[in-house]
């Protein structure tokens, strides 16, 4: 009855918008012209009306974003598009990856997730056999190896051209324990399928940030010959490991760049300017005005950084306060990382920490991983504010559990510095914090 309740609240906000909307092929053209395009209110009439296409849709929209809430909606947009297996089979996958990417995500939705694997015959058709084993990747306890490999005989038999064979038999050798078959079975899938990339990563544990560097270095003889998603997902990954200058990060970003991947030129940028003493403002500041051509406002913001980089000549705070303070007044919310990146480094006047934290707080309240890391590095180590070491813990495992890569190691370090008390209370405060932002949503 309470679910129930929810989607009827949930359906009545969405028919809240206009009542006039363009049909889906048309909100499908327009995101095929422009991926940015601004589609929401259309998709939100459609869904109101029950169109369950238009729900997965939406749902895909909100999924993507870094804000708690929307994924919260996206989560119920997805399970009503499922409709107990009547709906979008789709649905069911997109839920299932947003989940794994939240905290505490599979054990949440793992009830949920028993229960629709039964509303749909598993061999029915392609696009259940393909579902079911989009859901294994996720949810591998949910099936028996033998179902599994009944599966992968059917995908193996309908496939033309990609087939994910070897990424669904590296996550079937992993469950049985085979970690040097999976090992190789997951090098075989970075050839042709980008989810591979970061199910390998997370397959290498404790030692991924050493090894997976390692591991894809055989494959950039063979750049050129790999999918463009694919070069686009290690060069990505390889960018946010927090580890010594590599130049080969450099390369599978460039080849990204080469192929028109845009995020690519986003990711390149990001890692010039974490390594000021390697690159120049000369070098980064180019990548950046092709970046505002297409997404201007991540441009800006990206301008607003590179003008904070202490080590190069095109140090400018005030410059960068102008860019931020535009951003925020149309709306930008990630502009807040600016700001609070300004206050902490004294960019305008003395180092100011506590306005730097109530930025990033901005941010934090709405799930953002990074300003959870940032904040962790202010606590822990932050100029002008007193070391809070707990407080510090509890921050980057937030992060750590939203996904930001980075804060990975710093967590690694903070749990060398604290007792195994302090520890407990860090895992305390942070659920406090974690309770404290879900119930101001």
């Amino acid at each position: 009855m309470m679910k129930r309740l929810i989607l009827a609240c949930l359906l009545g906000a969405l028919a809240a918008g206009s009542a006039q909307a363009a049909s889906l092929k048309q909100i499908q053209y327009r995101l095929h012209q422009d991926s940015q395009a601004d589609v929401e209110a259309d998709l939100r009439v459609l869904a109101s009306r029950g169109d369950r296409a238009s729900m997965q849709l939406l749902a895909d929209l909100l999924a993507g974003s870094a804000d708690r809430g929307k994924r919260k909606e996206a989560t119920a947009l997805y399970q009503a598009a499922f409709a107990n297996g009547q709906g979008q089979l789709g649905a069911l996958v997109a839920l299932a990856n947003l989940s794994e990417r939240l905290p505490n995500g599979l054990d949440e939705q793992r009830a949920f997730f028993s229960q629709a694997v039964q509303r749909f015959p598993a061999t029915q058709d392609l696009s259940s056999v393909h579902t079911s084993l989009d859901l294994f990747l996720v949810y591998p306890e949910l099936y028996q190896p033998a179902q599994v490999r009944a599966l992968l005989g059917l995908h193996q038999r309908a496939c033309l051209e990609t087939c994910a064979g070897p990424l669904y038999r590296a996550r079937l050798a992993e469950q049985q324990g085979q970690r040097e078959l999976a090992n190789n079975l997951y090098l075989s899938a970075l050839r042709s399928d980008a989810r591979a990339v970061e199910r390998y990563y997370q397959f290498l544990g404790e030692e991924q940030d050493d090894l997976f560097p390692a591991r894809v270095k055989s494959l950039l003889p063979q750049v050129d010959k790999l999918p463009v998603a694919v070069v686009l997902a290690i060069g990505s990954l390889l960018s946010s490991i927090p580890r010594e200058h590599d130049p080969d990060v450099i390369q599978w970003l460039d080849n990204a760049i080469a192929r028109q991947a845009e995020q690519a030129l986003v990711s390149k940028a990001n890692y010039m300017m974490s390594a000021p003493q390697s690159y120049s403002a000369e070098e980064v500041f180019p990548l950046i005005e092709r970046i505002e051509l297409t997404r201007p406002q991540e441009g800006r913001a990206l301008r607003a950084s590179a003008y904070l980089v202490r080590t190069w000549r095109s140090l400018d705070p005030f410059k960068a306060e102008a860019i931020i303070q535009a951003l925020l007044a149309e709306g930008y919310q990630n502009a807040y990382l600016n700001l609070g990146e300004l206050y902490s480094m004294g960019g305008l006047d003395q180092v100011d920490q506590t306005k730097a934290i109530a930025s990033y707080r901005v941010l934090a309240a709405r799930g953002v991983p990074s300003a959870f890391y940032r904040i962790a590095t202010l606590y822990g180590g932050g100029k002008g504010i007193c070391h809070d070491k707990v407080k510090a813990y509890a921050y980057a495992k937030i992060a750590v559990d939203n996904g930001e890569l980075g804060a990975r190691k710093y967590l690694k370090e903070l749990a060398q510095q604290i007792s195994q008390q302090q520890l407990n209370q860090a895992l305390q405060a942070r659920n406090g914090i974690i309770s404290e932002i879900e119930s101001a949503l």
